[in-house]
């Protein structure tokens, strides 16, 4: 895992300074939660659901969402007691070297409506980059706040970087892509998540221009079969 990938959690986690403590902690009356729910669905593809008992006891937001990723990348979990910044990560690497990676973390709407994101989006996204630009002083905005990415309208920010120390992870030139998602109003979900989608130019992965973020490659698959639970799913 890369170094910087490790870097791009704990960013994305920002928006935990916008929650309650009662929201970040698991009620003492809930069961214990299954497992997450993994199964193939297709040639070389893999479903993985996440329920709202479960991402409570990650300590994390309560969301409950599902998406499809390639078996052939490695997946990650936040796990159950600990101070965890993301629900998942999906990696896929060629040979030994990372070419894109995924991860999903929260969007704490505190219980509010979803409109409550319009003006919460700008303040998250300030500190994120803030953050990254901290340590990553190399690292070059693109672009901020809301645009189109696969026919939808949604808040987001794209930047680029390059890694030249081997001990921060696989040297060569970045992009990455942060993107919010709201449930709609048939979602079970409380809160929203986040994607940050990376991705190592030159790595042989199909990504080349920042449309295809949302069409191919592991990104694509992710973001294409990324849905909120509807209303009475377990």
């Amino acid at each position: 895992m890369l170094v910087v990938m490790t870097l791009s959690f704990a960013l994305t986690a920002c928006p935990a300074k916008e929650t309650s403590e009662s929201a970040a902690e698991p009620e003492k009356k809930d069961k214990p939660a299954r497992s997450p729910a993994k199964k193939p669905v297709g040639p070389g593809l893999e479903r993985l659901s996440v329920s709202l008992a479960q991402s409570k006891s990650w300590r994390l937001p309560p969301a409950a969402f599902s998406f499809t990723y390639p078996d052939e990348a490695t997946l990650s979990l936040a796990k159950a007691g600990s101070q965890n910044p993301y629900y998942a990560l999906v990696e896929l690497y060629r040979g030994k070297k990372i070419s894109e990676s995924v991860s999903v973390t929260h969007v704490d709407l505190q219980g509010g409506p979803t409109a409550k994101w319009e003006q919460l989006a700008p303040v998250v996204m300030k500190r994120l980059l803030t953050a990254m630009q901290r340590q990553l002083p190399g690292m070059k905005i693109l672009a901020s706040g809301k645009a189109l990415l696969g026919g939808k309208d949604l808040y987001q920010f794209r930047a680029e970087f390059e890694i030249t120390d081997p001990n921060m992870g696989d040297p060569g030139k970045y992009r990455t892509l942060w993107v919010a998602l709201l449930p709609g109003p048939q979602s079970s979900s409380p809160n929203g998540a986040s994607l940050t989608m990376t991705v190592r130019q030159g790595s042989g992965s199909k990504v080349a221009t920042w449309d295809d973020f949302s069409s191919k490659g592991l990104m694509g698959q992710i973001w294409r079969s990324f849905e909120f639970a509807r209303t009475g799913s377990p």
